[in-house]
């Protein structure tokens, strides 16, 4: 969550600070592999455990200091279930602002890269319906963030606001069993907002290798390329919102998922559908086993149910029936080798309560 910069008034202090969290628990009716919602988790909800609080809980806290007007820093540190199976903190971000106008600034270090509507808001249940953004689209494209610079520029006319944001860097995420590092990261996100109606697109590039933590050896620099489109409409008692993305490496991959709901005083029912196909390969000949990996495509049913019992407060509670494809075994995590649950549906069950604090 990326609080605005306001100007600095006298009386205000430097410093502010603040932080949020997701406390939750979920259960998997498929105790063969583990649903996980994080290509980095090393374990999820299923075959290692039937309940887990891995998927769903987080805290995470941050310091904002305003220097002048136009030059701010920020510094997030964020607890969650990490690749090592620790809950160990780490710097989520840390930047440098400077604003040259109210609607036009730069900054410096690791910033957010905002490939998705909910990206920079990712971490902060509070501030969206589900419990987790849907997991079919958003583990296409895993990078939270860029260490690097960003410049945003954004202009009004009369209810019509446009955001146009260009980002460079690089980028290092680990897994249970590998490191992958990102090189040449560039992008460009646009988000057009008219009355209750937001659009957003972005189109982003890297090179990437990953490194086997078990062996040491470092694979081959490959180009990926990410593009994707959304759309919400939001007139307050209800809302619709989805959203389309294709990854591009060796394969093809695209997903999209819609969602909608309904408010009621302090509750939102919703429902939810989203899914992704298997990778289509760019190059000649695959070998088997790249066809076993690039073949993950599921899709997910969901519904639930929001409760903002309090300021600052909710509770969700959520149900998926996730599908398999007919030669997949989705995105699921730990499964015996040699074991196929091609075509198997299975059932999530997640309940958590997020505050701001």
């Amino acid at each position: 969550m990326i609080p605005a910069t306001p100007a600095l008034a006298p009386e205000q202090s430097m410093f502010k600070f603040g932080g949020f969290g997701t406390l939750g628990v979920s259960h998997s009716s498929l105790n063969q592999g583990d649903y996980v919602v994080d290509s980095s988790m090393p374990k999820g909800v299923g075959r290692s455990n039937e309940w887990s609080i891995r998927n769903n809980t987080r805290v995470t806290a941050h310091a904002i200091a305003n220097f002048t007007p136009q030059v701010s820093a920020m510094f997030q540190v964020d607890s969650e279930y990490r690749s090592d199976g620790s809950y160990r903190p780490e710097v989520e971000w840390l930047n440098v602002k400077y604003a040259f106008t109210p609607n036009i600034y730069m900054r410096v270090g690791r910033v957010p890269l905002p490939s998705f509507m909910d990206s920079e808001n990712r971490d902060v249940g509070h501030s969206y319906v589900w419990v987790n953004p849907p997991v079919d689209v958003y583990r296409q494209l895993s990078i939270p963030s860029a260490d690097g610079i960003d410049a945003v520029y954004r202009s009004e006319i009369g209810e019509a606001g446009n955001t146009v944001k260009a980002i460079y860097g690089t980028n290092t995420e680990k897994s249970s069993d590998s490191v992958s590092t990102s090189r040449d990261m560039w992008g460009i996100f646009d988000t057009f907002e008219y009355g209750f109606a937001t659009f957003h697109v972005s189109y982003q590039q890297r090179r990437s290798s990953s490194q086997s933590l078990a062996t040491g050896v470092s694979g081959a620099w490959s180009n990926y390329s990410d593009l994707s489109v959304g759309a919400s409409y939001d007139p307050g008692n209800w809302f619709i919102i989805s959203e389309w993305v294709q990854h591009r490496s060796s394969t093809k991959v695209d997903a999209m998922y819609f969602s909608g709901g309904y408010r009621l005083d302090k509750f939102t029912p919703y429902f939810l559908y989203s899914q992704n196909s298997a990778g289509s390969f760019l190059t000649d000949s695959p070998s088997l086993a790249a066809i076993d990996r690039a073949n993950r495509s599921q899709s997910t049913t969901g519904m639930g149910l929001r409760w903002d019992f309090m300021r600052n407060y909710d509770f969700k509670i959520q149900y998926d029936l996730v599908k398999l494809s007919d030669n997949s075994n989705g995105y699921l995590i730990n499964v015996p080798t040699g074991v196929t649950l091609y075509g198997s549906r299975f059932h999530v069950i997640s309940a958590v309560v997020d505050f701001v604090f």
